[in-house]
Formats: structure tokens, sequence, C-alpha cells
């Protein structure tokens, strides 16, 4: 998925929890070009994501840097509840099970991606 607070292309979309009245996105797309590959093993697992830049937004072979970060959410074994969010660069993510308060992007928590 794709999550867009501000977006030339719109697909807006409004999200509300117990937690968050009202969060509104610009543009939420599902990315179709993208491909997921996960390999489960004894006592972990990899996932490895392929994410072409065109539906970023972004040129190949242009030097770039941006800010973003990526993550995922844990659920329960049931599945039925969320009890872990994990990101790549945001280390403020204690609170759980209120899936659009675990959605809200926060750049301040971002980190440097560099495209070369």
């Amino acid at each position: 998925m794709l999550y867009r607070p501000v977006a030339k292309t719109k697909h807006p979309m409004t999200f509300s929890s117990g937690v968050v009245n009202e969060y509104k996105l610009d543009s939420v797309e599902v990315l179709k070009d993208a491909q997921l590959k996960v390999t489960r093993r004894s006592d972990s697992y990899v996932v490895e994501t392929a994410v072409p830049l065109a539906s970023l937004g972004l040129k190949p072979g242009t030097a770039l840097s941006l800010r973003g970060d990526f993550g995922v959410t844990y659920g329960d074994p049931a599945g039925q509840r969320t009890r872990l969010r994990s990101c790549w660069n945001n280390q403020h993510t204690g609170i759980v099970d209120d899936a659009v308060f675990e959605l809200i992007l926060e750049p301040k928590n971002w980190g440097e991606l560099l495209f070369r």
C-alpha cells in the first residue's frame, strides 16, 4: 500500500477509530506492480519486497535523497488484533490495537532513503 497525505493524483480515503476521529489522506493505493516474497524459516522469516520506482513517482537513474519509513504490523495468533508495530526508522511504535493510529504518518521519525 502507498499512503500519501498530499498527492497530485487523488485516491482519497478517510480513516476513523476509537482513538482517531478522522484521519484523511489524499491518496491510498495498492501498488499493483510491487512484488512480495516471504520465506519462512524454522524460527523466523524473511520478507523481500521490490517496488518499481515509477510506482512511487520516481525516475530511475536519478540520484535522490528522500525522507521516509516503512514498517510492518504483527497480529495475534488468531489474526484478529495487532500486537506489535515495527518500523525501519520510527521507534515511536508502542501504540497498537488501533489500526488508524498505527498508520498515521510521522515524518519527524523518518530516516533518509537514498536512490542512486
